[in-house]
């Protein structure tokens, strides 16, 4: 049986041990501590504030990435408070129509406020975005210098939801976002089709169509960006908005779809630089690719926006035509193809 004395080193180690955990016992109780005054500080502003606050929590804005996500506690009692007719009125338009760009907005509310005056809702918009009530985005269209677009934040849909007792119509922007993968690209494909229906060469005009490709009987779809039909109800043309982004094996890969179901593809870039810096490699290389096509030519057609809007969508509107039942180069080149 060993005796009641340790040794110097034993003892030694014993006092590290005891210091060791004297350390951690105190980073426990200073955690614990800044855990509980958070606590006291939340249950503080639920008090002074009452029921209708929106709780901490994490929230997805479709305005921006997941990680600039953030936490809010707000007042919405002295939010409403700030609100006049106008604001109100605002509001109600997105959340019952989905309606986006600001055009859209102004238009479904001059329809039912009489006397409408543009710069009160100019100025509405303004603080709804700065409340944080409404998400504010601006995009550059190739029609449309400044497009902007609003959407309802969290914050917004509880004011309406408490306000109107309804739950809010998804937006705009969620729709073209899921159908066009990003709100550059899909609004870009929006205002062109909107250029193509007001044209008034077609009978309709589709910018949606995910839901009803075109299937092939080997089991593979395309899907177009516009599809047209004309007066006659039979005939039908698609247009392609394009702006580059493709690697080359997708593109020839859209683009052998897109001679299955049509003779002549259509593609429209946003401006051109994009065309002749982006689209139109894409297209040569593709013509290349697939070679001289005696059987089943096909006519390649290649603008901007800005062009087709020009020439009121005429034969006079295309800058770029492949004819590959004739030639591997373009027979018809309005640009210059060394342009900067």
């Amino acid at each position: 049986m060993r005796d009641s004395y340790y040794t110097p080193l034993e003892l030694s180690e014993i006092i590290d041990r005891v210091g060791s955990l004297e350390k951690k016992s105190k980073r426990l109780l200073d955690a614990n501590f800044d855990l509980k005054k958070r606590i006291e500080i939340l249950e503080a502003q639920f008090e002074i504030q009452g029921e209708r606050v929106v709780q901490p929590q994490r929230y997805y804005d479709p305005m921006k990435k997941p990680h600039e996500s953030i936490y809010h506690v707000v007042d919405l009692k002295n939010l409403e408070s700030k609100f006049d007719e106008t604001m109100w009125k605002m509001l109600e338009v997105v959340a019952t129509t989905g309606a986006a760009r600001y055009p859209d907005i102004e238009r479904l509310v001059r329809e039912e406020i009489p006397g409408f005056v543009e710069n009160r809702l100019r100025r509405a918009a303004k603080a709804l975005a700065e409340m944080n009530v409404l998400n504010r985005k601006e995009l550059k269209l190739p029609l449309t210098p400044i497009t902007i677009l609003y959407s309802l934040s969290d914050i917004g849909e509880r004011i309406y939801h408490d306000k109107f007792k309804a739950t809010p119509v998804p937006s705009e922007m969620i729709r073209v976002q899921k159908e066009h993968d990003n709100l550059d690209h899909g609004y870009g494909i929006l205002e062109l089709g909107q250029l193509l229906a007001s044209s008034e060469k077609y009978k309709d005009v589709y910018v949606f169509n995910r839901t009803n490709p075109i299937r092939f009987t080997d089991g593979t779809q395309y899907i177009p960006d516009v599809k047209c039909v004309y007066p006659d109800g039979k005939g039908i043309t698609y247009f392609e908005y394009e702006r580059g982004f493709h690697t080359q094996k997708d593109f020839n890969n859209k683009c052998n779809k897109m001679c299955v179901a049509t003779r002549v593809l259509n593609f429209v870039a946003p401006n051109r630089k994009s065309l002749i810096k982006k689209v139109y490699p894409l297209v040569k290389e593709w013509v290349k690719k697939r070679g001289i096509c005696e059987f089943v030519p096909s006519i390649i057609r290649l603008t901007t926006s800005k062009e087709l809007q020009k020439c009121h969508l005429s034969k006079e509107s295309w800058l770029i035509v492949f004819d590959n039942g004739k030639s591997l180069e373009p027979i018809i080149c309005k640009v210059k193809l060394d342009e900067d």
